[in-house]
Parts: structure tokens; C-alpha cells; sequence
């Protein structure tokens, strides 16, 4: 029996890269996809209905059409998809493909993972006047965890409203992790580049991993950007919530070098 594998994540954290040491390490014996349904999954609606069809039509039919799309890929070959919009899905994708799913939980330190949805304009004014803010998730939707940000949301800077839809996607794969009938595992994206690691990914996912592979990672960002906004790092330390749960994933999320932050995210 063929099985489907979704690596859960915020984005901006690696997924391009994982997708493409996937398709070089094991070619045509799997599908790969990155993203495929782009906003189509309808993230922000999914988290609080946990089901398509009680979705709008519009909203619904893409989602479901996609998994038609995956239950046919199953019929021939394992199927992996890696990308951020499907995070919320994931309790509908366990109940759908229940016995034949597993996730990854691909992580990344909160202050970096925030700047960098801020170089995509998440939360900030949009570049021209005919698009829409991209909002990532919001404390009003349906579903969300922590509802203490409602009262103080319109006093949050950017990168602190993106730091709320860090902890609230991590939260999610979080607890997902802890259920014992689940299969998963957690990686850190700094631990990409790790051969070791890797090969714990492929074994993980079922596949043989074979002495003399090539065990290299490359780093595959084709939306790298950088933003003229700045916003203070050392706000992190307003939201112990995004603390505590850094440390329960292994990262300090009062660490990070500030100048680096800048001449990697800042324009100018």
C-alpha cells in the first residue's frame, strides 16, 4: 500500500529544499510536489471547520479535486508533498488517508521565519493598490489556539502578528506530534545539511537508503526577497508563548544576531 507524506510547516523554513532532495534522491519511484494547491486549501477556513465539504463550493471543490488528485497518484506510487498552505488540513488528512499517512514537522527559529514572510509582505500594506494584504491568520478566525492576541492585535507590528501565525501552525504540528497514532517526526531546518539527517528522512518516509548516495542538500529558494521594513527582533520577548514553544523545539528564541537579521532581510 502506497502512503502519502506531508511535511508540515509555516514556510519560509526549507520546504523547496526538502522537495527538491526528494525528487533528486528518489526520482520516479515517488511523486513530489511543492505546494500545488497554493492558497487553494483554503488555510484560514480549513482551521475551523476541519472539513472541505463544510466549506463553501468555491472553497471546497479545488481542495477536494485535489485529493482525488492524490488518491490516483496512490494507486501507482508513494506521495509527497511538502509547502506550508496545508497545515491546517491536517486533521481532515488524517481521517481521509487514515493507515496510509505520515507527517514531517519541518521547523525553523521564530525571529528569522518571521522576517522572512515580512520580505512576502505578510502582514504589511501590499506593493500595489489593486492587491490585497496577505493575511497568514488572524486571533478572530475560527479554530485558532491563542485567542489572548484579539485584545492586543491592532497594536502588534508585522513581524509580531507573524510571530502569532508561527506559534499557531507549530502548535498544531506540535500537538499533532504528541498523538500516538500519527506517524511523524520533527526536523529542524538547520539540520538539513546534515547527511545523517537526511537519510533519517528517507527512512522515515519508507524508502532504502543506499551506502554511496549522494547525501548533499541544496538550498532552493526561488522567492528569496528582501523588504525596506524594519521591525524590533527584541519584541519576541512580548509573546512568552512563542518563547516557551521555541524551547519545547529545541531553538532560544532570544538568540539571534541582529545584524545579520538586517543585511540578510533589510533593504538598505
Amino acid at each position: 500500500m502506497n502512503r502519502a507524506l506531508f511535511v508540515i510547516s509555516t514556510g519560509r523554513c526549507g520546504t523547496q529544499s526538502l522537495a527538491d532532495m526528494f525528487e533528486r534522491r528518489l526520482g520516479d519511484r515517488v511523486v513530489v510536489t511543492h505546494e500545488p494547491m497554493h492558497n487553494d486549501y483554503g488555510t484560514r477556513e480549513m482551521l475551523g471547520v476541519n472539513d472541505p465539504d463544510r466549506l463553501d463550493p468555491d472553497l471546497s471543490a479545488p481542495l477536494l479535486d485535489h485529493i482525488d488528485f492524490i488518491e490516483e497518484m496512490l494507486q501507482s506510487k508513494p506521495y509527497i508533498e511538502c509547502g506550508h498552505p496545508s497545515w491546517s488540513s491536517i486533521p481532515y488528512l488524517v481521517r481521509r488517508f487514515e493507515g496510509r499517512i505520515s507527517f514531517i514537522h519541518l521547523v525553523r527559529h521564530p525571529v528569522p521565519t518571521a522576517f522572512s514572510w515580512l520580505t512576502h509582505f505578510a502582514y504589511l500594506p501590499p506593493p500595489a493598490p489593486h492587491l490585497e494584504e496577505k493575511v497568514l491568520l488572524t486571533p478572530f478566525d475560527d479554530g485558532i489556539r491563542f485567542t489572548s492576541y484579539r485584545e492586543r492585535w491592532p497594536s502588534l507590528t508585522p513581524f509580531e502578528k507573524a510571530l502569532f501565525y508561527w506559534l499557531e501552525v507549530n502548535t498544531l504540528a506540535f500537538e499533532l506530534l504528541e498523538s500516538e497514532t500519527v506517524s511523524s517526526m520533527r526536523i529542524r531546518c538547520e539540520e538539513l545539511s546534515d547527511a545523517s539527517m537526511i537519510d533519517r528522512v528517507l527512512t522515515f518516509a519508507g524508502f532504502d537508503v543506499t551506502s554511496g548516495d549522494a547525501t548533499s542538500i541544496e538550498q532552493v529558494d526561488r522567492y528569496r526577497s528582501i523588504s525596506s521594513t524594519w521591525c524590533d527582533p527584541r519584541l519576541v520577548e512580548r509573546h512568552p508563548d512563542v518563547i516557551e514553544l521555541a524551547t519545547r523545539l529545541g531553538y532560544d528564541a532570544l538568540a539571534f544576531d541582529e545584524l545579520a537579521l538586517r543585511r540578510r532581510y533589510r533593504r538598505g
